[in-house]
C-alpha cells in the first residue's frame, strides 16, 4: 500500500504536483505540470488555489507562488511536505473510517457519514476501496468490523499510525503513564537502550492492546498458531514457538505483560506474550547488543527455524557474487542481525505502507545492486516458492536486501592500513600519535594504529626518516611538523591514491 492510496483524487493530485516541483528543484512551468499530471488548465488552477489556501493555513510553513507561467514551492526548514501530506490524509474519508474502527472497534455508518460529510453510497464505495488495499495485509472490513488475524490487525494499525501524525489518532500526551512504565520494563528486560522509533512502536502496540481489550474485540486466536503469516517451514515454526515458551525472555516478558493487563482487569489470553515477542522480532525492536539475541539464536537452531536457511542462502549467494572477500567478525555479526530482522519481518507479517514516494533518481551502483538481488530472488523462488506468494511483500523484501547489499559492499572494501610512529618526548609522542591516527581515519577507508614493529602497512607516517620504517610500508609519509596544514592536504591525497589503487 502506498501512502497516496489513502488520499482522495484531488488531494493526491496536490501532493503529486508538489513532489514533481521538489524533484525539479523547487519550481516548474505550468506546461510541465499539465503534462506530468495529465490534466487540463481548469483543474490545475483549482489545485493551485487549494494549495495556496493550505499555505495560508500552514503558519507560513510553506508557500506557493505563481509568477507568469512558473510555479514555485518553498518551505521553512522545520516544515516538510509530509506535514501537509499527513493533514490531508487524516481528513480523508478512508482514513476516517479506519480511525473509527480503531477507536470504537466497529462502525455505525449513519453517524459516521454525517460526521465526515459523505453519502451512504460513497461510504460503501470507500469500504470497497479499503478492502482492496487491506488484501495486502490479509484483512477486510465486513459488517462494520475489521477482520483478520489479531497480530496482523495490530501490525496494520501500527504501520498506519507510524506514517501519519501520531499525536492525532492516539493523543500521545494523554497516553496512560503505565504504558510508558511497561515500555521501560521491556527495555530493561532486553538489556539495551531502545531507539526512539522502537519505543514509539511499543507505545502504539500497548495502546492498541489496551484499547482492543476494552472493546472486547479480541477473540480466541489460538487457532492462528504459530502466528507466522508465511508458512514456509511451518512445522519448525511451531517447534520454535514451543521452545520459545520455555525461554528466559518469554518468562520475563510474560510477567511484565500479565502485570500490565491485570492492572486493567483484562483477561490474559494464553498466547498474548508470544504475539508481543513476535512483534519485537518482526519490527526489529530488540537492539543489536541485547543479550536476548544469544538465547534466541539457540532457540532458532534447536527448532531449525527457516530464518537460518534464508540467511545462509543469502550469505552463500554473496560469496558467489563477491568471491575472495571476507567480513570482519563484527561486520559478520551485524550482517546476521540485519538478515534475521528482515527474515522475521517477511515471515511474520503481511503488507507494508510505503511512507515515501518512489525516487526518480537511481545511480549505476543502485541498478547493479538491484540486478544482484533480483538474481537472488529468482533463485530462491525456484527453490522455495511459498516464500514469495505476496507480490508486495516480495518487493519490500527486495528493497531491504538492496540496503543490506549496500552495507555488504561497504564492509568488503579494502582498507588502507596505516602505521604511525612519532618520535619525541613522551607527552608529545602520545598526543600526536593519537592525532595523526584520528586524522587518517577521518577517511572511512583508512585503518590506523601506532606502528607495530615488523608489521607491514600500506602506509607508514612518521616524523623521522629511518630506512627501517620505510621498509615497513608500501608507502612512506614524512611529516614536516606535528600538524602542518600542508601535511594534512598531502596526506589526504596520498591516502586516496593508495585507496584507489586497492579498488
Amino acid at each position: 500500500m502506498e501512502k497516496f492510496d489513502l488520499l482522495e483524487k484531488m488531494e493526491a493530485y496536490q501532493i503529486d504536483l508538489l513532489i514533481y516541483i521538489i524533484n525539479n528543484g523547487g519550481s516548474a512551468t505550468k506546461k510541465e505540470l499539465l503534462t506530468h499530471l495529465k490534466i487540463g488548465d481548469y483543474l490545475l488552477s483549482k489545485l493551485l488555489e487549494n494549495l495556496m489556501t493550505h499555505a495560508k493555513n500552514s503558519n507560513n510553513g510553506f508557500s506557493i507562488d505563481v509568477i507568469k507561467h512558473t510555479v514555485r514551492f518553498q518551505t521553512k526548514p522545520e516544515y516538510s511536505i509530509h506535514t501537509l501530506f499527513n493533514k490531508l490524509i487524516t481528513h480523508a474519508p478512508k482514513y476516517q473510517i479506519l480511525k473509527k474502527l480503531l477507536l470504537c472497534g466497529t462502525i455505525d455508518p449513519i453517524p459516521l457519514c454525517e460526521k465526515i460529510g459523505i453519502s451512504h453510497s460513497t461510504y460503501f464505495r470507500k469500504i470497497n476501496e479499503l478492502n482492496n488495499l487491506l488484501k495486502e495485509f490479509d484483512l477486510s472490513i465486513q459488517n462494520g468490523y475489521l477482520l483478520g488475524s489479531e497480530l496482523q490487525i495490530r501490525f496494520f494499525y501500527i504501520s498506519l499510525l507510524l506514517i501519519t501524525d501520531l499525536k492525532q489518532p492516539l493523543k500521545i500526551h494523554d497516553i496512560d503513564p503505565r504504558i510508558y512504565d511497561t515500555v521501560n520494563k521491556i527495555q530493561t528486560i532486553l538489556g539495551s537502550p531502545l531507539s526512539f522509533l522502537s519505543k514509539r512502536k511499543l507505545i502504539i502496540y500497548l495502546s492498541l492492546l489496551k484499547r482492543r481489550n476494552a472493546q472486547k474485540g479480541i477473540s480466541d486466536y489460538s487457532d492462528q498458531l504459530p502466528f507466522f503469516s508465511n508458512k514456509t517451514g511451518y512445522h519448525n515454526q511451531k517447534r520454535f514457538i514451543r521452545i520459545l515458551k520455555t525461554s528466559t525472555l518469554f518468562r520475563k516478558i510474560d510477567k511484565v505483560l500479565t502485570s500490565f493487563l491485570v492492572y486493567y482487569s483484562f483477561k490474559m489470553l494464553p498466547n498474548e506474550t508470544i504475539l508481543l515477542i513476535l512483534f519485537l522480532l518482526g519490527e526489529e525492536i530488540i537492539p543489536t547488543h541485547s543479550y536476548c539475541l544469544k538465547e534466541l539464536d539457540i532457540i532458532e537452531k534447536k527448532s531449525n527455524l527457516f530464518i537460518l536457511t534464508l540467511n545462509n542462502e543469502f550469505l552463500d549467494f554473496m560469496e558467489l557474487a563477491y568471491p575472495d572477500t571476507r567480513l570482519t567478525k563484527r561486520h559478520r555479526s551485524m550482517l546476521n542481525y540485519h538478515l534475521s530482522s528482515i527474515a522475521y519481518r517477511h515471515l511474520i507479517f503481511k503488507g507494508h505502507i510505503n511512507y515515501y514516494w518512489e525516487s526518480h533518481l537511481s545511480s549505476h551502483e543502485e541498478n547493479h545492486r538491484f540486478t544482484i538481488i533480483y538474481a537472488f530472488i529468482d533463485y530462491m523462488k525456484k527453490k522455495y516458492p511459498t516464500l514469495f506468494e505476496n507480490e508486495s511483500d516480495t518487493r519490500f523484501l527486495i528493497l531491504k536486501y538492496v540496503y543490506i547489499l549496500n552495507l555488504y559492499e561497504e564492509w568488503i572494501k579494502a582498507k588502507v592500513t596505516v602505521g604511525v610512529f612519532i618520535e619525541g618526548n613522551l607527552l608529545f609522542k602520545k598526543q600526536f600519535t593519537k592525532w595523526w591516527i584520528n586524522y587518517a581515519e577521518l577517511t572511512t577507508f583508512a585503518q590506523a594504529e601506532p606502528l607495530v614493529t615488523d608489521k607491514p602497512y600500506d602506509l607508514v607516517i612518521s616524523n623521522i626518516d629511518w630506512p627501517t620504517l620505510k621498509k615497513q610500508g608500501r608507502h612512506f609519509f614524512f611529516i614536516t611538523n606535528y600538524n602542518e596544514n600542508m601535511d594534512k592536504i598531502d596526506l589526504a591525497e596520498l591516502l586516496y591514491k593508495i585507496y584507489s589503487s586497492h579498488c
